[in-house]
């Protein structure tokens, strides 16, 4: 009996050398080395993906056949070597092989890898080279040489000694400081000694442990012997206290840390005397104190606190929450009835959650009136201060309310005050005017000279290059003019606006306002109404402004100025997948590509969205293209966002002044012409623009108005095409197909009008109109299934899976009857949302296939990710089986995927006798073409399920 590896090697050679050349080619191709094979002619014979990613080489161009000189002028075409080293480089690495012997070389490619290459002679003639990246490792070397200069800094210049031992309890390291630390001889004490001769000369040098010399050393082997991590003690031989903390290793060595602690002791001690002294003083303060933690609990009071409060030492014991006390002091009547617990207890919660720490008037049942203030404190808790204040307010009620009302005039002014006397002297002054100017109050008083203030302004760099002398002097003169206004610019840049006002009975009242923010708002509006706010280029006013100026200047000197238009491909998925902040990241960080690339005179703005536009002087187009190039090269690999790669690229459009105008909005549409051609080209493409483009943009605009009322207008129908199994000739299913017959275009292919309902969103109706007719079709007909096919669009519309269960029902198909095809593009944007979808589709018992396969970004991946029931091989391989052998490897190939997968596999577009004989022998499980019949109507499918099973009778 042979093993199911023989059986599977026996399947792959009955299916011919072919196969197995091409399984041998999609191994090569998921390789992490690249691989490429000369024979003795220096010719390829075999080259892997690998190989071409590696050094962004083209695959039409090195391939089998080419010459390893055709490979190096490729390369250095593609810019990782100078082209002028090819001569040189080719004549060294052919002297290199000649010599029949392996060697190896590493090259730094300009996208900045490090290739490393093995060149090795293969013994029946020829030679091969096998390319890997090891950037990572040489970046890794560097690190660890930088780390360990680093760790080699740390330990020679940290603060600790640092001494430690390996598993024999002899010395590995220790450091500078620690030799310094206990006066050590550097020669005694060194790796390879024993811990017993460290210990012996540190007591020879005058160091005491704090205990004997024998009962230390005993103490310290102990400590070794039970791995005991311990903190000693020791006593320096001048009296300095030292620390030494001894930690265990997992090798068995350990370290141990020597710290001079003889401050931090004299410290604690003096602390400890201090909080004697401030227990004494807590005790016998006039105010009540206490001290609450962060959950409102008591940690310490004093006597006054208790005795306004009436409240017992048992009562105020530490851990008692503030809720409690206030219940307790108000059942022993010391708080007025006017309060209730709750009404206190948010009071203080309100203070210390605002860090309000002024007073609160507290009237107690007694008649006296305590103030009391809560202080939160920057570590967490808080402490509240209870001063009996009854005699201060009887004291100061007959003058309080007119002081009040003249303080709170003047200092909660927004402007700064300064009344002065007609010699210039301080009359009063308000707390505002003296916070602005950073003035202390206990210079700038009544009676003081403004001559004297400005001197002292000066002294404090208030007034930028300039003295007291002449700032007064220009004050005084300013004043014989009369009533002004005048503004002061601050050295630390704020913007003081001074207004003088005469009094009647002489003198002068100053107001100062800071109108620093009003100015700066000014700018920024100014500034605003011209640039983008998040990425702080131009806008497109001011990128107007700027082309109106350029073409300006084209017209009278002469010259050329280029309009390019970017437009980000796949922008609306990265703000789906990860949110708006990164796509907003995103979009700056294109903004700071651009910038980076162009001239000092060109101009970069952002239009809106993620449509970006660039002003360029200079030769034309040339330069222009250069340019786009560039960044479409440099925007198509974005870094991660959110620690996940993306798929990103950009279309650039381009026009030219003066060739395509010197009117600046025939300019702008002629860019946006050429931008949506570089769309259509597909993902990182520039286009120029051309004559031409703008009777395509008119037929296309018309065909689009002609699209959004044909859905309504019942314009479209469906077509089905007969899908049939190989082994049994069994008619299984029918794809349904959409036709759009216009009233006076008559029908519109679908190769047209399917991308422009994709792009304004209409396929999603479209798509559901599709899905709704083929289900009510499909249940009148016998038991075969019907395929719709799904647009990438639908998947990131809301409601798909929905959507499906309402047709399903409303038709009253079976799930299983219905089979949605999806395209690998669908996948491409964001696979993890597409499959998650796909797996509720096929939860409701709907079969999935993969349609298209082998075309666009085809990866084994989503194979892995999702068991798909079918795998349709695209017409184009079909149809150029006969004169394509990379054709018939593919069919062949994906035909072999399927089997050993499990998968069915369909061949599309089937025409002829010979193509179906040919994808059965390749294996093909399905297949559906014209060879069967062309797409009929729903009203023709039973005439066709009727030919098709008669023709399987016969057969």
């Amino acid at each position: 009996m042979t093993s199911s590896r023989d059986e599977e090697l026996a399947a792959h050679s009955e299916q011919g050398p072919d196969a197995l050349v091409a399984l041998s080619q999609l191994a090569l191709d998921h390789m992490e080395q690249g691989v490429c094979v000369y024979d003795a002619d220096n010719r390829i014979l075999l080259v892997n993906q690998r190989y071409l990613s590696f050094f962004d080489m083209s695959a039409d161009i090195v391939r089998v056949g080419t010459s390893y000189r055709e490979v190096l002028a490729h390369s250095a075409r593609r810019g990782n070597f100078p082209e002028s080293e090819l001569d040189a480089l080719y004549s060294a690495r052919i002297a290199q092989i000649a010599a029949g012997k392996p060697f190896r070389t590493e090259q730094r490619l300009a996208s900045g890898l490090v290739m490393s290459l093995d060149l090795k002679p293969l013994p029946g003639g020829g030679w091969m080279t096998i390319c890997d990246d090891v950037s990572r490792l040489a970046r890794l070397e560097a690190e660890l040489r930088v780390q360990t200069e680093r760790s080699q800094h740390a330990l020679a210049n940290m603060s600790h000694g640092l001494i430690m031992y390996d598993v024999d309890s002899r010395v590995v390291l220790c450091n500078e400081r620690f030799l310094k630390l206990y006066d050590l001889d550097p020669e005694i004490v060194k790796p390879g000694v024993p811990h017993c001769a460290v210990i012996e000369h540190w007591m020879s040098r005058g160091n005491l442990p704090g205990m004997s010399n024998d009962e230390f050393y005993e103490s310290r082997l102990e400590d070794v012997r039970r791995r005991k991590a311990k903190t000693l003690l020791v006593m320096r031989y001048d009296g300095r206290m030292i620390q030494a903390v001894s930690r265990f290793l997992p090798d068995g060595g350990w370290v141990t840390v020597h710290e001079d602690v003889t401050e931090r002791l004299q410290y604690e001690e003096t602390l400890r005397q201090q909080n004697f002294i401030l227990d004494a003083a807590l005790e016998n303060m006039a105010h009540g104190l206490a001290f609450y933690d962060s959950d409102m609990r008591l940690r310490v009071c004093n006597a006054t606190y208790r005795k306004i409060y009436q409240l017992s030492p048992e009562e105020t014991r530490p851990g008692t929450h503030l809720a409690e006390l206030i219940e307790r002091s108000m059942a022993k009547g010391a708080v007025s009835s006017e309060y209730g617990p709750q009404q206190l207890l948010e009071a203080a919660c309100t203070s210390i959650a605002k860090r309000d720490s002024s007073p609160m008037r507290r009237r107690m049942a007694n008649d006296t009136v305590v103030s009391v203030r809560y202080c939160a404190l920057a570590e967490g808790g808080f402490v509240a201060t209870y001063e009996d204040i009854t005699e201060r307010e009887h004291a100061v009620e007959e003058l309080s309310e007119q002081y009040r009302r003249f303080d709170a005039a003047l200092n909660n002014m927004s402007q700064g005050l300064c009344m002065l006397d007609s010699s210039l002297r301080v009359i009063v002054c308000n707390r505002r005017y003296l916070e602005m100017y950073g003035l202390s109050p206990e210079i700038v008083k009544p009676g003081v000279s403004m001559r004297e203030i400005m001197e002292y302004g000066c002294e404090l760099g208030i007034h930028p290059n300039m003295t007291g002398a002449r700032l007064y002097a220009d004050y005084v003169e300013r004043l014989r003019e009369g009533e002004h206004t005048l503004h002061r610019h601050l050295s630390d840049g704020r913007i003081i606006k001074l207004n003088h006002k005469r009094m009647e009975h002489g003198g002068w009242v100053v107001t100062y306002e800071d109108v620093t923010e009003r100015h700066k708002a000014q700018a920024r509006v100014a500034h605003m109404a011209q640039h983008d706010s998040l990425t702080d280029l131009p806008n497109r006013t001011l990128f107007r402004e700027k082309m109106g100026e350029g073409l300006n200047q084209v017209a009278i000197a002469g010259g050329a100025m280029a309009v390019l238009c970017f437009d980000l491909d796949n922008f609306k998925t990265v703000n789906d997948r990860l949110g708006h902040a990164a796509g907003d990241r995103l979009l700056r960080w294109v903004a700071a590509r651009l910038k980076e690339n162009v001239g000092e005179h060109d101009t970069v703005a952002r239009l809106g969205g993620d449509e970006f536009a660039i002003l360029q002087r200079g030769p034309q187009p040339q330069s222009a293209e250069e340019l786009a190039r560039r960044l479409v090269d440099i925007i198509g690999h974005p870094p991660p966002l959110e620690s996940q790669s993306i798929h990103v690229g950009v279309s650039v459009g381009i026009a030219i002044a003066p060739d395509h105008g010197l009117d600046a909005d025939e300019l702008m549409k002629c860019a946006d012409l050429a931008l949506y051609q570089a769309k259509a080209k597909g993902r990182g493409a520039y286009q120029l623009f051309e004559p031409e483009m703008e009777e395509e943009a008119r037929s296309r605009h018309a065909l689009e108005q002609d699209l959004v009322g044909a859905l309504e207008g019942r314009e479209f129908h469906l077509v089905f095409q007969p899908q049939m199994r190989l082994d049994s000739c069994e008619l299984t299913g029918f794809e349904a197909l959409l036709r759009w017959k216009h009233p006076s275009r008559g029908f519109v292919s679908p190769t047209e009008f399917i991308p422009i309902a994709e792009e304004n969103g209409l396929i999603v109706p479209i798509g559901e109109w599709v899905l709704r007719t083929a289900c009510a079709a499909a249940a009148s007909w016998p038991d075969v299934t019907v395929a719709v096919n799904l647009s990438p669009v639908q998947f990131r519309a809301r409601g798909l899976v929905a959507m499906v269960t309402s047709a399903l029902a409303e038709a009253g198909l079976p799930p299983q009857r219905l089979e949605l095809e999806v395209t690998e593009t669908a996948l491409l944007d964001d696979s993890e949302a597409t499959i998650e979808i796909l797996h509720q589709l096929r939860t409701l018992g709907v079969r999935v296939s993969l349609d298209d396969f082998g075309v666009g970004y085809s990866s084994l991946s989503y194979l892995r990710k999702f068991p798909f029931d079918r795998i349709k091989i695209d017409r184009s391989f079909v149809g150029t089986l006969g004169e394509s052998p990379e054709s018939v490897a593919i069919v062949r190939t994906i035909a072999s995927l399927g089997s050993v997968l499990g998968v069915e596999t369909t061949a599309e577009g089937v025409e002829t006798e010979e193509q179906l004989d040919f994808v059965r022998e390749c294996g093909c499980t399905a297949v559906q073409g014209y060879y069967f019949g062309k797409p009929c109507l729903a009203s023709e499918v039973g005439r066709t399920i009727e030919r098709l099973n008669m023709v399987r009778r016969v057969a």
